[in-house]
This record gives structure tokens, C-alpha cells and sequence, in this order.
């Protein structure tokens, strides 16, 4: 039975008048009212939920690098594909959740420049080495969990190892120093630069593993509070 075009004008108003909504409640989930010092590239959100090609993995390495296709023949033939890349893409997204974890939890007082740190971090990695995870992400979560479990601590000087682990120093006047290794498997390994008071031209030096909920407790007898807190 025909339709009349009465009929198929209203319908065809509403689908455009529904499409029109749906565009432009799209635009207000994804925009940032952030400062434009904080904010990140359009390109680093829509990368996370950009459907992938069957045959390359598109990436994005940095901010304000233009993506690049990778085949998927490069990777390993002893390993399937498929799997290796879809890790990849689920690891960056935790890392990149993290840091907006980060970047909006209350409890870090020093979070918007910590997360812009972190990003550098995870995308100076990428460009490096495009098939790498950026940063590790149960090192991540690790120190992560440490900040939000000591909210009086100074920013630390955040670095990467070259397994992509964090790795955060505090330092302070006296060649006094205080490093961790969050390791993903929630242990830290540390150590302690600290002057010694009976032979003026020496350091005491302290190294040990801990996991991170105990970590502070280990180390308090070394009289640590006194500069690495606020």
C-alpha cells in the first residue's frame, strides 16, 4: 500500500529533527570545559572507541601526531595478531582512564599537573616505540592507589623505567632523596639518600621492597615526613 506523502513528509521531518538531537547531544558529551592548558586532543578521546580496521591497527602516539597505520603482518608470526592488538588497545585504554582518574580525584592536590606529566610520559613512550603499552598499567594503578592512600605528599618527579614502569623521587636540600618502583604486582622496591651526620662526606644509603600499603610504614624511622609531606 502506498504511503501518503503527507505521511512520509512527517516521518521523514522527525527522523531529521531526531538525527539533529542525537548530533547535538553528541557534541555535549564530549565537550571539556577545562582550561585549554589541560585539555587533551580530540584525538586522544576518539581513539579509545575508533573502530579498528580488519586489516591495520590504528593508533595514535601522541597529541598532536597524526595517526599511522601499522599492518597487522608486522607483529610476531609466532603470536596470534588479533590477540596482540586488541591487548594493546585495551591496555592503552586503562592507562588513559587512569590518568583522567587521576587528573579529577580531589584527594591529589596536585593532580591537573601530575596528569599532564603522566600524558607526556605515556605518549613520549608511544612515539618511541608505537607497540608498546606507554605505560604500564598496574604501575600505574600501583602508585596510583599510594597517592590516593598519602594525600599529604609533595609531586614527586615522575620518570618511567624502561619496562614502562613509574618511578617517583622526592628530593630535597642535603642531597636527601627518596625513590619508588611501583611495580604492577602492587610491591615497590626503594631506596634513601640521607646525609650522615658523624662523617659529613658520606650517605647513608637504605634500599629494600615493600608492598604499597605498607611502604610508609617501612620507612618512617628514616625521618622522611619532614620534606617529603606538606
Amino acid at each position: 500500500k502506498k504511503m501518503p506523502e503527507l505521511e512520509l513528509h512527517k516521518i521523514q521531518k522527525s527522523f531529521g529533527a531526531a538525527r539533529t538531537a542525537s548530533i547535538a547531544y553528541g557534541n555535549e558529551l564530549i565537550e571539556d570545559n577545562s582550561p585549554d592548558v589541560y585539555k587533551y586532543s580530540p584525538e586522544w578521546y576518539t581513539s579509545l572507541y575508533q573502530p579498528q580496521p580488519v586489516a591495520h591497527y590504528r593508533i595514535t602516539p601522541t597529541v598532536n601526531q597524526e595517526e599511522q597505520d601499522t599492518p597487522i603482518s608486522d607483529w610476531s608470526k609466532n603470536e596470534d595478531p588479533f590477540t596482540q592488538v586488541d591487548l594493546l588497545i585495551g591496555e592503552e585504554k586503562k592507562v588513559q582512564e587512569l590518568i583522567f582518574r587521576t587528573r579529577s580525584s580531589l584527594s591529589i592536590p596536585y593532580r591537573q599537573s601530575l596528569a599532564n606529566r603522566l600524558l607526556t610520559l605515556f605518549n613520549d613512550a608511544k612515539e618511541e616505540d608505537p607497540a608498546s603499552f606507554g605505560i604500564a598499567v598496574g604501575s600505574l594503578r600501583n602508585f596510583y592507589s599510594f597517592l590516593r592512600l598519602h594525600t599529604n605528599l609533595k609531586c614527586p618527579i615522575i620518570t618511567l623505567t624502561p619496562d614502562y614502569d613509574i618511578y617517583a623521587s622526592w628530593r630535597s636540600e642535603q642531597n636527601r632523596v627518596f625513590s619508588v618502583h611501583f611495580l604492577p604486582n602492587g610491591d615497590v622496591h626503594f631506596v634513601i639518600f640521607k646525609p650522615n651526620y658523624r662523617h659529613s662526606e658520606r650517605q647513608i644509603r637504605i634500599s629494600g621492597t615493600a608492598t604499597t600499603d605498607t611502604l610508609m610504614e617501612t620507612v618512617t624511622p628514616n625521618g622522611l615526613w619532614d620534606w617529603i609531606a606538606e
